[in-house]
């Protein structure tokens, strides 16, 4: 699959958002959209480890998505932006799309 240009990024996170009125409804937005159409676990790399994504949420009230990974039989918690994820288009397209949202 060819990179998504920002175009069609900008449309993705429109539809996901398309209700949402503040940047707290945008991420229960996007955690919706992980949770409906990502396919978890994947696989993923995170501080040059091979890591297994498990789930992608809201976690210990902050203000991004959280990964909980499974490295070595133990399971950690850390930012989705820190992990580059090797799942299928779809999940893959959802950080991106994620990634430029969070940056804007």
């Amino acid at each position: 699959m060819s990179p998504l240009r920002k175009s069609e990024l900008d449309s993705l996170i429109a539809d996901i958002t398309v209700d949402c009125y503040n940047d707290d409804e945008h991420l229960t937005a996007f955690e919706a959209a992980f949770d409906n159409d990502a396919t978890l676990p994947c696989p993923g790399r995170a501080i040059g480890e091979d890591v297994s994504v498990i789930s992608i949420g809201v976690a210990n009230e902050r203000r991004e998505l959280m990964a909980t990974c499974e490295h070595n039989g133990r399971r950690y918690q850390m930012a989705l932006l820190d992990i580059e994820l090797n799942g299928d288009p779809i999940t893959k397209t959802l950080v991106a799309a994620y990634r430029r949202w969070n940056s804007s």
